[in-house]
């Protein structure tokens, strides 16, 4: 009888019956979705923020695993609650608030480029009609001497008067002339400035620097045909050396200015050793990324983390 029960375990077991794993769409109805389908910043925390970029990035990762049916969903709860019309223009929110009346140009771009992606696998010219409208709002406000600016503020009418770095993604919302900022902001240093004051006409670095945007800085500039090599080097031995990179550090001393790891960042620092083909330290990246999402950390992680790690996980 003992025999018999152990058999049936073991077959349970193999067949999945001993629990099924929740899908990335289940986890995300059930701890960052409320009850009109909007999608919070912190799980089950229905009073954190509902951003375009959390949108977005949901909207990247339906598309990376072709999932029609929740995509459709996602256009609609975009179109509804954050595309407003202003001057015959379509413009996405950056926030859901009563007063908010900007957009910012990094969820755009990556909103746009889910639809247009969306439009091509799905076969739904909609989605393509829906990402010209937007794009064509950027293009028609949001410049400043030539270069595509972070935001327009529409209550205001008017542009911001900075380029973030790690905006210039390739895409075709950007001038052309933004991507030469990229090209001259080589200082010779490791860290990157981060911004372009385009009233000043200059860069502008801060003390303490986020890795997410010097990683996306320099993968930017590695698409562009302009290596980062001391960031590179100095990464590969920071990595080497501690086996884990943190959120923040000091420009100048190089060292960690705090104590927290992200997801996204290992997401962002994988993205940029595979580029540079360095196939083992990514794949040191990856299974470091599974370790310490075993733990708590997925569970109470940020929607800009938990995506972030699922679209890695996906990509492997």
């Amino acid at each position: 009888m003992k025999m018999k029960f152990v058999m049936l375990f073991l077959v349970l077991l193999m067949m999945g019956g001993c629990g099924k794993m929740e899908s990335v769409q289940e986890q995300v109805e059930k701890n960052y979705t409320n009850a009109d389908g909007l999608i919070h910043a912190y799980p089950t925390e229905q009073d954190s923020e509902y951003l375009s970029e959390t949108l977005g990035l949901y909207m990247e990762y339906l598309t990376l695993v072709e999932d029609d049916v929740n995509f459709s969903k996602q256009v609609e709860i975009l179109k509804n609650h954050f595309v407003a019309q202003e001057n015959g223009h379509s413009f996405i929110r950056w926030r859901l608030n009563e007063k908010a009346s900007t957009n910012a140009l990094i969820d755009d771009i990556r909103i746009i480029k889910a639809l247009e992606q969306a439009s091509d696998i799905f076969g739904n010219a909609e989605y393509r009609t829906l990402a010209d409208k937007l794009s064509e709002a950027v293009a028609a406000v949001q410049t400043q001497e030539s270069l595509t600016v972070d935001f327009y503020d529409w209550s205001l009418k008017m542009p911001a008067e900075r380029l973030t770095l790690s905006y210039l993604d390739d895409n075709g919302v950007i001038t052309p002339e933004s991507y030469g900022l990229l090209d001259m902001a080589d200082t010779g240093e490791v860290f990157s400035p981060e911004y372009y004051d385009t009233a000043a006409e200059q860069y502008i670095s801060s003390k303490e620097v986020h890795m997410i945007d010097q990683l996306l800085i320099a993968l930017n500039r590695e698409k562009s045909g302009q290596p980062s090599e001391q960031f590179a080097e100095w990464l590969k031995e920071e990595w080497n050396q501690e086996q884990k990179l943190y959120g923040r550090y000091d420009r100048q001393k190089l060292k960690a200015t705090v104590d927290y790891e992200s997801l996204a960042v290992y997401y962002y620092l994988h993205t940029y050793f595979s580029s540079l083909g360095e196939v083992e330290l990514a794949d040191e990246v990856f299974r470091h990324a599974k370790e310490i999402a075993r733990g708590e950390m997925l569970d109470n992680a940020h929607f800009f983390d938990f995506i972030h790690y699922q679209i890695l996980v996906q990509k492997q």
